[in-house]
């Protein structure tokens, strides 16, 4: 009996850094740096300026290519971070979360970015951070999820339209190929979940963007923003 218990008492410690993990990687998602780079350059609140959204497109369109692609690049890596190197802290030991922890880290890096909780829950649209994942998870399917964005917004000039095909296409790739290509360890089908849930959730904070694709009013890419009076 207290071999067991001991034992249970050990991988309950394992559980932990887990959870410390899933932790670390929410907050290093909710980090919003397109907030930080707007304020910093401009002085302005980002999410009283053009679309509100704290993220690289909006960025883009308020400070310029330089600093937007310095957002983009910032959103991108602290997804690839978490699952790279926080999910590491629940990979020391063998424990029930293990073999999942590569893309439970990555999710909440989307919810940090997503619903920051230094913004008051008001973040980005997911789109950059998803995108860093996608590439670190399962690089063939993430590059080539990122080719059907840039054709998609070279053709129609609609971000929000190729954000949206570039998760449906990481979606598709996930569940059409053998994932003999994804992250060594990664459990295919926990990123096959984790793929689905996360174009749903990108398609519905688009929702506004597609109504206006639908009305014809969606703004295109490339065009800067006035800035308001603040």
């Amino acid at each position: 009996m207290g071999c067991i218990s001991g034992k249970t008492q050990k991988q309950g410690g394992f559980m932990i850094l887990s959870i410390i993990a899933l932790i670390l990687s929410y907050i290093l998602g909710a980090i919003p740096f397109a907030y930080i780079i707007v304020k910093g350059i401009k002085g302005i609140d980002i999410r009283n300026q053009g679309s509100g959204n704290v993220g690289f497109t909006n960025a883009l369109r308020l400070i310029g290519w330089g600093p937007g692609l310095l957002v983009l690049i910032a959103d991108m890596a602290k997804g690839a971070i978490a699952v790279l190197f926080i999910s590491r802290l629940g990979l020391i030991q063998q424990n029930a979360l293990s073999v999942y922890m590569p893309v439970i880290c990555g999710f909440f890096a989307i919810i940090g970015h997503i619903w920051t909780v230094f913004l008051k829950f008001r973040g980005g649209k997911g789109v950059a951070t998803s995108l860093g994942i996608f590439i670190a998870l399962y690089p063939i399917a993430g590059l080539a999820s990122l080719i059907v964005w840039l054709i998609a917004v070279a053709i129609t000039r609609y971000v929000s339209l190729g954000s949206i095909l570039l998760c449906i296409s990481f979606c598709l790739s996930s569940f059409i190929t053998d994932g003999s290509y994804a992250l060594k360890g990664v459990e295919i089908w926990s990123l096959r979940i984790m793929a689905v849930v996360v174009t749903i959730i990108v398609i519905y904070k688009h929702k506004g963007n597609v109504q206006r694709l639908i009305k014809g009013e969606e703004r295109k890419f490339g065009k800067r923003e006035d800035i308001k009076n603040k």
